[in-house]
């Protein structure tokens, strides 16, 4: 039976979440069979409107259209998980998808352990000492803390 049959694979869309998917897709030689992939929204995305000029816009009318940014929020997640789902599956991998809306950490090791994942796959950025306790300090030493399995930090080159 392979190590790593069931993967967790957290994204924010980011650079630093690509190549934590290029790891992903590496253990696929190590056996790897399916992949969770999961999309944490922050609850303060909601409450923070993304408006091209902000400053023009009056606090009624920026509420006025709240339903609106939270539905192209979510419309736009959407497409992103789909077009991961879409590599995964044409690399061989049983994929799922994962949507949820929470603090990122505890949403992660909720998620892995409802899943039974056998290796969450993740990155950060390997910055400087302070940058590193920092950063680190937030959703990735999170994860490793509470996770039930092992999780496989992907540090970002450069």
């Amino acid at each position: 039976m392979p190590l790593f049959k069931k993967v967790l694979y957290p994204t924010d869309f980011s650079d630093l979440a690509e190549v934590a998917l290029d790891y992903v897709k590496k253990l696929k030689e190590a056996g790897a069979q399916e992949v969770v992939v999961l999309h944490v929204i922050h609850p303060l995305e909601f409450s923070l409107p993304q408006f091209d000029d902000p400053f023009a816009l009056d606090v009624a009318t920026i509420y006025a259209h709240i339903p609106e940014i939270e539905k192209a929020i979510l419309e736009s997640h959407e497409e992103a998980l789909k077009k991961i789902e879409e590599e995964l599956k044409g690399l061989g991998f049983k994929v799922k998808t994962v949507m949820t809306v929470g603090e990122p950490a505890d949403e992660i090791v909720n998620v892995a352990k409802q899943e039974q994942v056998k290796v969450i796959v993740m990155g950060y950025h390997g910055k400087g000492l302070l940058e590193r306790i920092l950063e680190m300090g937030s959703t990735t030493r999170a994860v490793i803390e509470k996770a039930h399995c092992p999780v496989l930090v992907v540090k970002k080159e450069g």
